[in-house]
């Protein structure tokens, strides 16, 4: 599904192409723009490397998320807390 729709998102013919997904490695290479939603409000909107950000990914899923992109693919995981600064916050 990823590698078909990279390729109608590489065509510069395709129509336009919105993909719904709560799994950033659902998104294919080439996709510009998102839109990250809570709770049906916006959180972020624009190009994909303004949105897809550690900051606007914890907040929309009220946890610690780290972002990721390598060749095209994103990814998301949840951050690793300071061991001492873990303790503090318990």
């Amino acid at each position: 599904l990823v590698a078909t729709l990279s390729e109608i998102v590489a065509d510069e013919f395709s129509p336009a192409t919105v993909l719904v997904t709560h799994h950033l490695e659902e998104i294919p290479p080439g996709m510009t723009h998102a839109m990250l939603l809570k709770q049906g409000r916006v959180v972020a909107a624009g190009p994909i490397t303004e949105v897809l950000t550690d900051e606007h990914m914890s907040e929309a899923f009220d946890l610690p998320l780290k972002v990721s992109v390598e060749d095209g693919r994103w990814s998301a995981r949840a951050a690793r807390r300071h061991p001492e600064r873990a303790a503090v916050e318990e």
